[in-house]
């Protein structure tokens, strides 16, 4: 299986692991929950992020990663995307925890998206690629910028479902701390 292959079979397996957790019990049990985590559930600050509140919030994610997938995988290895997963996951999770006290639940793959295209930016800078690369770095972070001044884009409304906008911050930021130090261990 080539390289480029094994990245959709991951997105797909993500798709299905929040498809089956939406479907067989919602996630509750899986969800961010602050009072939950600070009572011993260390696996929610992770787990939270393949949960979702609702389908069209699941599919508005979904739709998100396979798009990323399509249009940037290709500047990702498998490990490398692997690590930026479980990276930015845990950034999501542990940013919310410690700067965040007044959020008490959280769900969804944004914050890990947010973290994906801003590794992205930086591998296309990397690569010389200066066009794309400052394109995509300037609009998410006007993107994130408005958000911190203004909250959501208006997706809460079509989600049906509040959207943490701090989460796409901590995971823009962690996605570009890991694949900085995957640049420059590369070397």
């Amino acid at each position: 299986m080539t390289d480029r292959n094994q990245k959709w079979l991951i997105s797909f397996l993500v798709v299905a692991i929040a498809v089956a957790i939406l479907l067989l019990h919602g996630g509750n049990e899986l969800r961010y929950d602050r009072a939950d985590i600070l009572h011993g559930q260390f696996w929610r600050v992770f787990t939270g992020n393949f949960v979702h509140a609702n389908w069209r919030h699941l599919a508005s994610d979904m739709a998100g990663l396979l798009i990323w997938t399509a249009l940037a995988g290709y500047l990702e290895t498998r490990r490398s995307y692997l690590v930026l997963l479980a990276g930015t996951g845990l950034g999501v999770g542990v940013g919310l925890l410690l700067l965040d006290p007044h959020v008490g639940w959280y769900v969804g793959l944004s914050g890990i998206l947010h973290g994906l295209f801003a590794a992205s930016a930086i591998r296309l800078l990397s690569r010389k690629e200066w066009l794309g690369g400052f394109a995509l770095l300037a609009a998410l972070t006007l993107k994130i910028l408005w958000e911190q001044r203004y909250g959501d884009l208006g997706t809460a409304k079509l989600l049906g479902v509040p959207v943490l906008v701090d989460a796409h911050l901590y995971g823009a930021v962690t996605g570009a701390v890991i694949v900085l130090a995957l640049l420059f261990f590369r070397r």
